[in-house]
């Protein structure tokens, strides 16, 4: 990987940090640590000085994560700008203001990050801020501090300092813990939770997007307009990742007695541009390690200069051929680059902002004030302009997946949660999409959901050209009576997803949801606004809803969906139930308790430390939790959450005990998708029977109520990346009970599905001791008049008491390319919910 080597090879020998240790002040100096961020030639004059104040209406940071407001607090100088939010809001998983949320280039001023905030060695412990206070030093460093305590021991003082200096890009953040209560408190650990947002983290000697520990000089964050990177002043810092974040463990074990205090320092860096090259240049003259500027100029075939486009890409490798960095053009002009630590180099084009390079790698000599030149060959700029319609040719929202052949290149279009092109897709709202894409042959696939078939072409982008596809879909699995949903949806306003609300409501069209909730972590957000701005009313509904999220109580019990709701803009978090070191039973009471009876869905139950089943002990014995404040009385279960199939193995046989013993509930598969590339909305869905499925347009609440009825009475649900079932027990539907005759149940199954949903095998599950003939059936799906792939199988089950039963319908070949990752993941798997047997004709089954 580019990034991974960084450290190693771009420091020389001795590691980088090694000198950024000597070079950093100590603690009382009133600079920041790092001395990052001069231009490349020597300023003409000194920077002004840095400033604080309170954020006033029209001063908000643009950029798709920008979550700062009028009232919270900016840090800024001539050239980054960072925002400390007010006291008593907090967002995402930070329990109060007096955190960072936004930070960017003062220039570009487009925020990328999610949000910073404190880590005290297990999540969510962290400082909880009562007082914010601000001021200007005679030296022109402008200081934000933070007071609170810890949250779980009040006795706990914590102070948080950040310092801006002039002419730096880099925010000094110095945190005190003191102990000012008469007890011991140990167990502590000192960093920082950091949420993305955005950006694509990375490491050296880690993968952009890497997950698990990591232990280096640096731990960065790459995005479309700037980029982000975070050190401690120790000179190296350790970190646990996850999808979207990272928790750094500067300190793993402190113990502070009585009156003892302990203090750590780290820095976060904006870079100039969305590229590594930027990040390693502030970090070398940090540590007085010597750059020199670098300057670029591109030309065409006969040597023509050729003016350059914001995105434009270089790639830095050793004079080995090794590529280790990246300079990234952040405007338009004549030319680009940046600094790089002085040495041998060799420059390349990639294939960036629609052109290629023709393969030449140009030797460069970069030394302390002098300009390594170099000039690339590229080819003319080629685009792509793409969109779908139906079959009577109305425009309809679509995903295309483009795909190098040929000898090119497959293209990267950028981080994976961005509409207009993540990886190598390309989401569109309707009216068609344009992209800029070098020259070369590509593969195009259109899709839209799995009620959709597929449609591939293969086409040619010439240099100086556009390259225009309209393409038609069909739909070809019926699913008349149903409304395709996710219930479990994150945006930026959950802090850990860096996808923007336009986009998640983009990227829902696109692959067929037509009923999708708003689920933010301890955040009620009402999208349905944005759908009408955007047009896209006819094809889909949002409702707003709420993920109650316990991590910060003492004793968690995991998460839950609460839907329909209604957003209240006035109120903290949008109304939001409250839930720290609250238990389930007293919040699910006062849920019950609203308006209308929202929908109470228990999400992945075995996640561990945010699972109500690990939390609270649940006992398949008895279907309930052993744990206090365990409360039985939810309406569905999260069955399947996103990718995780091996959870959902578990939560199966979880979902069987709740049945043997009389609680049922509806079976949910929802995505909790935090991006849109390897976790694309809607896959997995449930689709969900209603009383009308079209319209959608016209949607209001008493459609929501009987969605409500659809999960909470009818239970005829079905759980699915792909295929479509119809099941019947004695003539009976999904989620009915069926009277056994003679102990006997003839079961009809029917599966339906767009021919790249390839289904092979059927089987039926029973969750007490009926028993069928056959437990599964192959399959060999044909193709019916309408184009969809379909499959029917027969099961006679025998039942000497009530019980209930699941059909499973499942595949082998996955379902690419529209889908990357794990062959496990994106194979073909749906199930349905229960149809209950009524053995003793009494007219009920297991609670039924």
């Amino acid at each position: 990987m580019m990034v991974g080597r960084v450290a190693r090879i771009a420091f020389g020998a001795a590691p980088m940090l090694a000198l950024f240790v000597v070079a950093c002040p100590k603690p009382h100096d009133a600079a920041p640590p790092s001395k990052a961020a001069r231009t490349a030639t020597p300023a003409a004059k000194a920077p002004s000085r840095a400033r604080v104040h309170p954020m006033k209406p029209g001063e908000a940071l643009g950029g798709p994560n920008a979550t700062g407001r009028p009232g919270d607090w900016v840090l800024e100088n001539d050239d980054v700008v960072f925002v400390v939010d007010a006291l008593g809001r907090g967002g995402g998983f930070a329990e109060s203001g007096g955190n960072i949320v936004d930070a960017a280039d003062a220039h570009v001023r487009k925020d990328e990050l999610g949000q910073l905030f404190t880590y005290f060695g297990t999540f969510p412990r962290q400082g909880v801020y009562t007082a914010i206070s601000s001021r200007e030093e005679p030296d022109g460093t402008a200081v934000v501090e933070a007071r609170g305590h810890e949250l779980y021991e009040a006795g706990v003082e914590v102070v948080t300092e950040y310092r801006l200096a002039p002419g730096d890009r880099a925010l000094a953040i110095r945190t005190t813990l003191h102990n000012r209560g008469d007890a011991v408190v140990d167990g502590l650990g000192l960093g920082d939770a950091i949420q993305w947002g955005g950006v694509d983290k990375f490491a050296p000697g880690k993968s952009v997007g890497f997950k698990g520990p990591s232990e280096s000089a640096f731990l960065g964050g790459l995005g479309r307009f700037t980029s982000y990177a975070i050190t401690s002043t120790e000179g190296q810092i350790g970190a646990i990742s996850g999808g979207a974040w990272s928790d750094t463990e500067q300190k793993r074990t402190v113990t502070l007695g009585p009156g003892q205090s302990v203090t750590y320092e780290r820095i976060l860096l904006v870079g100039q541009r969305p590229d590594v090259s930027s990040l390693v240049a502030e970090l070398a003259k940090a540590s007085g390690a010597p750059v020199g500027p670098v300057a670029i100029a591109l030309v065409d075939a006969n040597g023509r200069a050729v003016r350059v486009a914001r995105g434009a890409k270089a790639i830095v490798a050793t004079p080995s051929g090794e590529p280790v960095m990246t300079i990234v053009a952040a405007t338009d002009g004549e030319s680009f680059g940046g600094e790089l630590p002085e040495g041998d180099w060799t420059l390349s084009f990639a294939p960036s902002a629609g052109r290629r390079g023709n393969g030449t790698k140009v030797p460069v000599v970069v030394k302390k004030g002098a300009v390594a030149k170099a000039t690339l060959a590229v080819t003319d700029v080629g685009s792509l302009r793409v969109g779908c319609t139906d079959v009577s040719s109305r425009v309809l929202p679509c995903k295309v997946t483009v795909e190098g052949t040929s000898g090119t290149e497959t293209p990267d279009f950028g981080p994976s949660h961005v509409a207009a092109g993540a990886k190598n897709q390309l989401f569109t709202q309707g009216d068609a999409r344009t992209v800029a894409l070098a020259p070369g042959s590509y593969r195009l696939t259109f899709t839209r959901g799995p009620e959709y078939a597929a449609e591939t072409m293969d086409v040619v982008v010439s240099a100086g050209g556009t390259q225009t596809v309209a393409q038609a879909l069909r739909r070809v699995v019926d699913t008349t009576g149903y409304v395709s949903t996710d219930f479990h949806q994150h945006t930026m306003l959950s802090a850990d997803a860096g996808i923007s609300t336009t986009d998640r409501i983009v990227a829902n069209a696109a692959e067929g949801v037509e009923v999708a909730v708003a689920t933010e972590h301890n955040v009620v957000a009402d999208l349905e606004p944005l759908v009408r701005e955007l047009g896209l009313a006819p094809m889909l509904v949002e409702i707003a809803g709420n993920e109650l999220t316990t991590d910060a109580s003492k004793k968690p019990w995991g998460h839950a969906n609460v839907f329909p709701l209604i957003a209240d803009p006035h109120e903290f978090r949008g109304g939001a139930t409250p839930v720290r070191d609250r238990t389930a039973r007293e919040v699910f009471a006062d849920v019950r308790a609203l308006p209308g009876r929202p929908l109470i869905q228990v999400n992945h139950p075995r996640s561990g430390s945010n699972g109500y089943f690990d939390q609270l002990g649940f006992d398949r014995r008895t279907g309930e939790g052993t744990a206090p404040g365990y409360d039985p009385a939810f309406d569905s279960l999260e069955v399947w959450n996103g990718r995780n199939v091996e959870a959902r193995t578990k939560i199966l046989d979880d979902f069987f005990a709740l049945l043997r013993t009389k609680h049922p509930v509806t079976p949910i598969a929802d995505t909790d998708t935090h991006g849109l590339v390897g976790h694309e909305p809607g896959f997995p869905r449930t689709w969900v029977r209603v009383t009308k499925d079209d319209a959608l347009d016209q949607w209001d609440r008493a459609r929501s109520d009987d969605l409500v009825r659809g999960v909470r009475t009818l239970r005829d649900v079905v759980l699915s990346n792909g295929p479509f079932l119809q099941v019947t027990a004695n003539g009976e539907p999904i989620g009915s009970i069926a009277r056994t005759k003679g102990g006997v149940a003839n079961v009809k199954v029917r599966v339906v599905s767009a021919p790249f949903v390839a289904v092979d095998r059927v089987e039926i599950r029973a969750a007490g001791d009926a028993k069928a003939a056959k437990s599964f059936v192959d399959v060999v799906p044909k193709k019916d008049e309408s184009g969809a792939m379909v499959a029917e199988a027969s099961f006679t089950i025998r039942a000497s008491s009530d019980d209930a039963f699941i059909v499973i319908a499942s595949g082998k070949r996955p379902m690419r390319p529209m889908m990357t990752g794990d062959e496990r993941e994106i194979a073909p798997w749906a199930m349905t919910s229960p149809i209950w047997l009524d053995a003793d004709g009494d007219g009920e089954s297991l609670g039924r």
